[in-house]
């Protein structure tokens, strides 16, 4: 490999068209904010902070804009001294001093300029070492930047084959002055909560990281993108307090941690210690964390499915009083009773999914927190209310984001559904694990609920990037797209095929053509194309809304014809012109008889006939609530009254005086049951039936002996309901 070093040259090429072509390259999805602030996200995830590109629409493949070089590893260093005893938690008192090793791999031949993210950071120097050289300082001059966010480094060497490794070694100071990515609070802050009709103030100094989707630029150097998954270590360095009976800061991350002995700093005259932690599964900087406060820390165990002689240690950081406290009354934190069903909810999405994939798992409490939740990978950040109010399924569906999000994270911010609309859904699967089939349906409308009351309703995705933290769509509607998937294919193929795309990208990125290909491979013959589905749900706005409306023609006790029409309505931009979807509609008899028929709905207006041993009383559309959908009519009556003479006919006629005709009606049910002849005028001339007949069809034979010629009627009365049919004699 040769090497060209020359600092006139990378001068040169600093300036230069072909550089200026580089950095235009740069994909906007990395790109700056410009300090733009959009709380779009939910109350369950993350920061929904603004960008200012707009995802693509279905793609036709991959809709990843990559940067040529993939980082392999992170290893942080963050001195957190000066925050965390500053008498300040704004300017001066917010600075802190990093460092970040970068190891990248080159993905493209010729690459002398580097892009990385940072904002609200100074680099005070930057090192490369690259190809036995040992660390070479990247002159000043070669360090830019341009744009807000964006650094851009040309490098005194030039490769030009792809998979060589570098280190960049970094330097920063972080300058920030506001709680955007590193946020920070002092002991006694006042807190209102809840529209101001609640308050409190936090118990300890606290400091920690939210970056969720792009602000670990905030507080490290980085390449910011959910698709660039990279091992990391975090290692930050606290004051140390060692008079007796002292409470110290105590740091939580990803990982595992190795807490160093106390030292001492002779450029202060204080103590410090560092507490390193590092994760050797890959991991995006959005789910990188770092947390520091005087917690108490306390651990659960849960016992592996695949071997429960190997426990995975929940660890929980939260303060000391609201561990303490046995109850959670709404005013009560008690961190005990918020977290006590971890365990079952580990093991129920291990059963499901597949093992829980990290070394160890847990919480980290914080007060301020403008979320519910965030879902860091081994270490989920939660909003201390949680501590006294009844939020198990907040609590799971940040668990459940373990498999959906961290293990296979979205690849680009526009399949964010992936996480989103999977750690919803697993809020109703641990609900069912409790209180089955009806447990599950409830949270399933709680979901569609929400997703129904917000308009107007996008679709999942390629929607404006400052929207995709929508609750109603990448939330419900997203937690919907599963669980349709899981009634239309059943428990075994569903779960065996999610199981299967957890494996294939295990520890990756995945797009959403990812997934669809998984269910293709998987499910060959799929009810619906899996294409067809994914268009219609995902690429498309909207949902159907279902009218039913059925009728029953009576061919014998034991043989109803029922006609069922279904005429499905959508309205807005961007919907289907039809949701092809399996729709059952069950029908229900008086007697309670029940039958489930089923059939695939590709029309707008659809008209099907089946056939029961019962008469229809009522039909309902979607009993099981399988499908996001509105509904009108969904239990339609079948008016009994009305249908039970659609099978009578009178034959044989007209009839000559002295002969016969023959009139056939059916009883659907037992009742009375009556049968005359009438003048034209109404007058009754002759009863042929009246009373209780048993349920069957019956054949009588009409006399005209004593009849003149001319018309008449034959009168039939089943219940309440009356019909007369012509009857004509000749001479």
């Amino acid at each position: 490999m040769k090497l060209i070093i020359s600092l006139l040259t990378l001068i040169f090429t600093l300036g230069s068209a072909s550089s200026q072509e580089t950095i235009n390259k740069i994909p906007n999805i990395l790109r700056p904010e410009n300090g733009v602030s959009v709380d779009g996200k939910s109350l369950m995830c993350g920061h929904a902070a603004n960008f200012q590109t707009a995802m693509l629409n279905r793609p036709d493949g991959s809709a990843i804009e990559r940067r040529p070089y993939d980082v392999l590893k992170y290893d942080l260093f963050m001195d957190w001294r000066n925050p965390l005893t500053s008498e300040s938690v704004a300017g001066e008192g917010r600075k802190f001093s990093g460092k970040n090793t970068i190891t990248l791999r080159i993905d493209s031949a010729g690459i002398n300029n580097f892009v990385f993210n940072g904002v609200a950071i100074h680099i005070d120097s930057l090192f490369v070492n690259a190809l036995g050289l040992g660390q070479i300082r990247i002159p000043d001059i070669l360090i830019s930047q341009p744009n807000n966010g964006e650094w851009f480094v040309s490098l005194p060497l030039v490769t030009s084959k792809v998979g060589d490794t570098l280190s960049m070694i970094v330097y920063y100071t972080h300058t920030g002055t506001d709680n955007r990515g590193f946020l920070l609070y002092d002991k006694g802050h006042f807190v209102e909560m809840n529209n101001n009709q609640d308050s409190v103030l936090i118990p300890e100094r606290l400091a920690y990281t939210m970056s969720e989707p792009q602000d670990a630029r905030y507080w490290m150097p980085c390449n910011d993108a959910p698709y660039d998954k990279a091992i990391a270590t975090i290692t930050v360095r606290v004051p140390f307090d060692n008079t007796p009976n002292a409470t110290n800061f105590s740091v939580s991350s990803n990982g595992r941690v190795t807490v160093g002995d106390p030292k001492f700093d002779g450029s202060v005259q204080k103590m410090y210690r560092d507490y390193k932690w590092s994760d050797e599964t890959p991991i995006p900087t959005y789910l990188m964390v770092a947390n520091a406060s005087k917690f108490k820390e306390y651990s659960d165990w849960y016992k592996r499915v695949t071997n429960p002689n190997d426990s995975v240690e929940i660890m929980n950081y939260v303060w000391q009083q609201d561990y303490d406290t046995e109850e959670q009354d709404g005013i009560k934190y008690s961190a005990k009773i918020a977290f006590r069903n971890v365990p079952s909810m580990m093991e129920h999405y291990s059963r499901l999914f597949g093992e829980y994939p990290f070394v160890k798992y847990g919480h980290t409490v914080a007060q301020p927190f403008q979320y519910g939740g965030m879902e860091h990978q081994s270490m989920t950040t939660v909003n201390r209310d949680w501590l006294r109010r009844y939020n198990e399924n907040s609590v799971a569906h940040e668990l459940m984001h373990q498999w959906t999000g961290d293990l296979t994270t979205c690849a680009t911010w526009g399949d964010i559904w992936l996480n989103e609309g999977g750690a919803t859904y697993g809020e109703a699967l641990f609900f069912e694990s409790w209180g089955a089939e009806p447990q599950y349906r409830s949270m399933m409308a709680s979901k569609r609920r929400g997703y129904l009351a917000t308009q107007p309703q996008p679709p999942i995705y390629g929607i404006p990037i400052s929207n995709i933290f929508n609750y109603a769509t990448t939330y419900c509607k997203a937690g919907w797209v599963y669980g349709m998937l899981r009634k239309t294919y059943g428990d075994s193929t569903f779960f065996r095929t999610m199981r299967k795309y957890f494996g294939e990208f295990r520890f990756k990125s995945a797009e959403t053509e990812d997934l669809l290909r998984v269910f293709e491979k998987e499910i060959p013959d799929p009810i619906v194309p899996f294409r067809v589905f994914f268009d219609q749900w995902l690429y498309s706005a909207g949902h159907p809304k279902y009218q039913l409306e059925t009728s029953q023609t009576y061919n014998g006790a034991n043989n109803q014809e029922v006609t069922v029409t279904l005429t499905q309505t959508q309205s807005g931009e961007n919907v289907p012109e039809v949701f092809v979807m399996p729709v059952k509609v069950t029908f229900i008899g008086k007697d309670s008889s029940r039958k489930v028929v089923s059939f695939l709905n590709n029309k707008r207006v659809q008209t099907e006939v089946f056939y029961t041993d019962f008469v229809i009383d009522r039909a309902i559309v979607d009993e099981s609530e399988d499908i996001l959908c509105e509904k009108v009519n969904m239990i339609t009556s079948v008016n009994e009254d009305e249908q039970q003479v659609q099978n009578a006919r009178l034959q044989r006629q007209p009839a000559k005086q002295g002969e016969e005709a023959e009139f056939q009606f059916s009883v659907p049910i037992t009742g009375t049951a009556s049968v005359s002849i009438v003048s034209m005028l109404g007058k009754s001339i002759t009863t042929l039936q009246d009373g209780v007949l048993t349920s069957g069809t019956y054949s009588l034979r009409i006399p005209t002996q004593g009849l003149s010629s001319g018309m008449y009627a034959i009168r039939l009365t089943i219940g309440n309901r009356t019909q007369e049919f012509p009857l004509i004699v000749l001479q």
